[in-house]
C-alpha cells in the first residue's frame, strides 16, 4: 500500500519548500544584481579605454574606420615657427 500524507504533512511540506526556494532566490536576486552592476562598469571602462587609445595613439575603435571619410584633414601637432 502507498504511505498517503495527510493534507497538513502536505501543506508542512510545501510551506517549507517555499520558504527554501524564496530564500534562495532573494540570494540569486542579489548575485544577478551585482552582476549587472559589474558589467555596466566594465563596459564603461572598455570605453573610456578605446576614447583614450583614440586620443593618445589616433587609434580608431573597431568598426569605424569604414565610416571615416578618406579627405578629412589632418592638421599637424604643432606649427613651425
Amino acid at each position: 500500500m502507498n504511505n498517503v500524507n495527510s493534507y497538513e504533512q502536505l501543506l508542512y511540506r510545501y510551506t517549507k519548500r517555499i520558504q527554501e526556494l524564496e530564500f534562495e532566490q532573494r540570494e540569486l536576486e542579489y548575485a544577478h544584481n551585482r552582476y549587472i552592476s559589474i558589467n555596466r562598469e566594465l563596459d564603461g571602462l572598455e570605453g573610456s579605454m578605446k576614447a583614450i587609445e583614440h586620443l593618445a595613439f589616433d587609434k580608431v575603435p573597431d568598426g569605424i574606420r569604414d565610416y571615416i571619410p578618406n579627405n578629412v584633414i589632418k592638421f599637424p601637432q604643432s606649427y613651425p615657427v
